[in-house]
């Protein structure tokens, strides 16, 4: 007698991660596990974009602790970074060279800068501020406060708003002010004068300056427990607002302006955004791994944004072992993805009128700094390409009654892969990942001449023409693959492998059938 199969498809998963302890209530577009891959608005997820170190050549540096961008409108863009007490700067492909002339930097400090009429301010907390003005030229600045020229002061923070220099959490005649800012004369970065300053809930809890990030009509000033805003556009009008006395952010974690707001990591907590008027709480999907541990904090976790993306790199500790790995949120559809890049400080590097990228400097793969989401689908962190390892978990499948047991049939599996090879996936019954059984697939990178970009079109007798229908390179056809029945479960739920080529998948659906049996 012939059974009458019902059928449950996944065709979204655009939820992305969600960490909660009760899987058994996870969206059928999140995933309790994945590694390595992006969701897609539409629905599917794919494999990630690759990383490619800086210089091409993969030398290593010594331990890279500060990223920062400096342009001029002559057309120079440089990356300028500091590893142990060395200062060095590359365009983003060429090699990195040693910016010699200002002091050396203590080793382990962390270096931020900003450009101002086209030259590159830096601080980095406990030693002399300095400048770079072109190539590998670099000049201290002094420290006197008293309206003369050519000084800067000693500082961990700096930012530019409003045409003036700001900086945060002082050393003055050394001794530290870790709740005073200080503002330079009006477009004059190097000219100071010794009132022109705030100190900001002095001795409140420990509170301490974090963080500078200019947002529109105001400046905010990041504390460890707390936020404020300073309005105004001169020394006579800049007024200080605190804005909350709840959540702050980490010390040197670089809390980052966006369209949307400012995102900001608090304490163990995870991430907030300020959109100017109320502070968000956006982490609650991950959370539990902070609880839980797998979420440490041996050093600052680093934000960055990018082609409209967070990006979050955190310390993560699994079977054992702490590595860096990068997060990714994509604010339009509420998802977080978890990857395998351990960057430690990232910058976006978006020079005036030329190609923006995201750079992270390496803390497993020490010394090498990176661009990310590159057009590749393998990584390249010195000279050979390494295979990015991906996988996706779905949630629960249980055809709307998660008590009755059912008889499953042959899942299908919608994907798209650009090279031939073999996909080993894992089965889990009954809300239990202790019951997994491995099996494998196999697919077939194939192309078209029916898709964009080998499709041809010419006239009715087939003689006339040799347009192509353009499009991007690799066009591949997407298939329908049947899996191995899954026998008899209350519940089932697939986690995919990536397949064991060095090139791009995607996974768009994925239909379960199933007969239910009677309840009794």
């Amino acid at each position: 007698m012939a059974r009458n199969y019902s059928l449950q498809a996944l065709t979204s998963f655009a939820g992305g991660l969600n960490y909660r302890t009760d899987q058994f209530n996870l969206a059928q577009n999140e995933s309790p596990d994945l590694l390595n891959v992006d969701v897609d608005p539409r629905g599917g997820i794919r494999l990630r974009r690759g990383i490619e170190v800086i210089d091409g050549a993969g030398t290593a540096l010594g331990a890279v602790k500060g990223l920062g961008s400096f342009f001029t409108d002559g057309g120079l863009s440089e990356i300028i970074c500091n590893h142990g007490t060395v200062v060095a700067f590359s365009t983003g492909s060429s090699a990195w060279t040693p910016i010699s002339g200002q002091t050396a930097r203590t080793s382990g400090s962390r270096m931020y800068g900003v450009t101002m009429n086209n030259v590159f301010y830096a601080v980095s907390g406990d030693i002399t501020s300095f400048k770079v003005s072109s190539g590998n030229s670099g000049t201290d600045l002094g420290t006197n406060l008293n309206g003369t020229a050519g000084n800067f002061p000693i500082s961990q923070y700096v930012a530019f708003w409003n045409n003036h220099m700001w900086t945060g959490k002082t050393r003055e005649s050394s001794i530290y002010y870790n709740s005073r800012i200080r503002w330079s004369h009006l477009n004059d970065p190097e000219t100071w004068t010794q009132t022109s300053y705030a100190d900001i809930d002095i001795g409140e809890r420990g509170d301490e300056i974090t963080g500078l990030v200019p947002m529109s009509d105001r400046l905010l000033i990041f504390k460890s427990n707390s936020v404020h805003a300073m309005f105004g556009h001169d020394t006579e009008t800049f007024q200080m607002v605190p804005l909350t006395r709840d959540v702050g952010s980490v010390a040197l974690s670089s809390p980052v302006s966006t369209p949307l707001g400012v995102f900001f990591w608090h304490d163990q907590a995870g991430v907030y955004l300020y959109d100017g008027t109320n502070f968000n709480y956006i982490f609650d999907k991950l959370k539990p791994a902070i609880d839980d541990g797998r979420i440490r904090f041996n050093t600052p976790p680093q934000l960055a944004w990018f082609r409209n993306r967070l990006y979050v790199s955190i310390d993560w500790t699994e079977d054992g072992l702490t590595k860096r790995r990068t997060l990714v949120y994509d604010p339009s559809l509420g998802a977080w993805t978890l990857t395998n890049i351990d960057a430690e400080p990232l910058l976006a590097h978006v020079p005036p009128g030329g190609e923006p990228f995201l750079i992270g400097a390496c803390k497993d793969n020490s010394g090498r700094v990176i661009k990310l989401e590159q057009n590749r689908y393998t990584d390249l962190y010195a000279q050979t390409p390494a295979k990015i390892v991906s996988y996706f978990t779905t949630p629960w499948v249980s055809g709307k009654n998660p008590i009755v047991q059912k008889r499953w049939g042959k899942p299908r599996l919608v994907m798209d892969t650009s090279a031939t090879g073999s996909v080993d996936y894992e089965v889990y019954n009954d809300y239990d990942k202790a019951t997994s059984v491995t099996k494998t697939f196999q697919v077939t990178g194939r192309g078209s001449t029916s898709v964009f970009g080998a499709a041809t079109w010419r006239s009715n007798s087939g003689d006339v023409g040799d347009g192509t229908w353009s499009a991007s390179a690799g066009q591949s056809i997407t298939d329908v693959i049947k899996l191995t029945t899954m026998g008899s479960a209350k519940s089932v739920a697939i986690k995919i492998n990536g397949p064991d080529h060095l090139s791009a998948y995607e996974v768009n659906a994925m239909m379960f059938t199933y007969v239910p049996r009677r309840l009794r």
